[in-house]
């Protein structure tokens, strides 16, 4: 099994042909951003096995996926939850 975030927002969204772009380290859309946060984000969520996407429509928002799997010992899911 693993655990599912999804985290939405009603922003203006993100441009299309920038889309593949947004978990690229030092990209940013912002004027004050350092475009490390998604790439970090990707990188501690791959580090557990899991994975992010996005989904988002200009002037609408965006939403990101988050999917990490349960801990797994002998074939059972372990009692102990992942750390997240």
């Amino acid at each position: 099994g693993s655990v599912e975030i999804v985290i939405s927002d009603t922003g203006s969204g993100i441009d299309p042909k920038n889309i593949d772009r947004i978990f690229d380290p030092l990209y940013s859309e912002k004027f004050n951003g350092t475009g490390l946060g998604l790439a970090i984000c990707q990188e501690i969520i791959n580090k557990h096995n899991g994975s992010i996407s996005v989904e988002s429509k200009v002037g609408t928002g965006t939403s990101f996926t988050i999917r990490i799997p349960l801990a797994v010992q002998d074939g059972r899911e372990s009692e102990k939850p992942a750390l997240v």
